[in-house]
């Protein structure tokens, strides 16, 4: 005799497991407040144990959108911009919305069906990868340790190597690099060095500045002044570069494109207006946002992959801060 299926477990039974009213176990399934803590603990506990997974009628898929609260450009810049894009995509597709403010002490008392990282540092990481073993991480931007892992990400290698490629077309010598260290400008650098000598010429270390702690936005634009150097790509589109423009035009009193020419990250509504308007590398946040919805979408209904990382392509924007 054939065996029964097992009954599903409803929130009412979730209810009677936690000791809570159906009302509670509902706010703590769709993550709204006005539940203490350790009733949510209690509520989320007992779902484990029942392997409760409510279905798309009973509850909103949640996904949270984790952007570092440690980094400025989660308010202005390229990881705001990017959950803007991932935020209305979500919405587009019915899905609701978290934005955790502190990651690692919020949302182990989440319920979610799925996460999409756009910033995070070692200590957020090392949380994902244990959320990873009950529910679907998406990445963006990733280019370390990417075995296994779900990733959407922008070429930052052709980025680097259209900025330089660009740069030494229009006449420039002494090419110039400026950005944070981080596995994503590696690969940026590694573009804009390979394109280079790929163009028969030698790269000079002393034109390739990385952030360091302490180290101010000035101090690395007088090095590589002082290193003659007549072209600058300042990758990232949190505004960098008009950071870099201010200090050459206005400190230093250097004409742009005349004096050095300078190519950054393409800021929507911002590049063009600068003074000069700024060549740029946009990346297709866009697209990217579109892609990573579309995977987690995938991934919550247990549907597998086409492939573990997507690369979508950059293009660069020509205006008026190359000679």
């Amino acid at each position: 005799m054939a065996e029964k299926p097992k009954k599903r477990a409803t929130i009412y039974d979730l209810a009677k497991q936690a000791g809570v009213s159906p009302g509670t176990v509902s706010r703590v399934l769709n993550n709204r407040d006005r539940v203490k803590a350790a009733t949510r603990e209690r509520v989320l506990k007992a779902a484990q144990e029942l392997d409760l997974k409510p279905q798309s009628s009973v509850r909103m898929k949640q996904i949270a959108i984790i952007t570092e609260p440690e980094y400025t450009d989660r308010v202005y810049g390229y990881a705001a911009t990017l959950t803007a894009h991932l935020s209305f995509e979500l919405s587009r597709r019915n899905l609701g919305v978290l934005l955790p403010t502190d990651p690692i002490e919020q949302l182990p008392g989440y319920f979610l069906d799925g996460v999409i990282a756009v910033t995070y540092c070692d200590k957020t990481e090392a949380m994902l990868h244990e959320l990873e073993e009950r529910i679907p991480v998406v990445y963006v931007d990733k280019f370390n340790g990417q075995k296994k892992l779900n990733i959407v990400r922008s070429d930052h290698y052709l980025a680097g190597y259209k900025a330089a490629e660009y740069l030494l077309k229009r006449g420039r010598e002494r090419l110039g690099f400026c950005a944070a260290s981080s596995s994503a400008e590696d690969e940026r650098l590694r573009g804009f060095t390979d394109a280079i000598k790929e163009a028969g010429r030698e790269v000079d270390e002393q034109l390739v500045v990385r952030h360091a702690p302490g180290m101010s936005t000035y101090s690395m634009v007088a090095r590589l002044v002082r290193c003659e150097a007549d072209a600058l790509f300042v990758p990232g589109t949190s505004f960098q570069v008009a950071e870099f423009i201010h200090i050459l035009s206005y400190i230093m009193g250097k004409k742009i494109p005349e004096d050095i020419s300078i190519i950054g990250g393409e800021n929507e509504g911002v590049s063009e207006l600068l003074i000069p308007p700024v060549t740029t590398i946009r990346e297709p946040l866009k697209g990217m946002a579109e892609v990573a919805v579309q995977e987690i979408i995938d991934l919550t209904e247990g549907k597998k992959p086409k492939k573990l990382v997507t690369t979508l392509p950059v293009e660069l924007i020509v205006r008026d801060s190359v000679s």
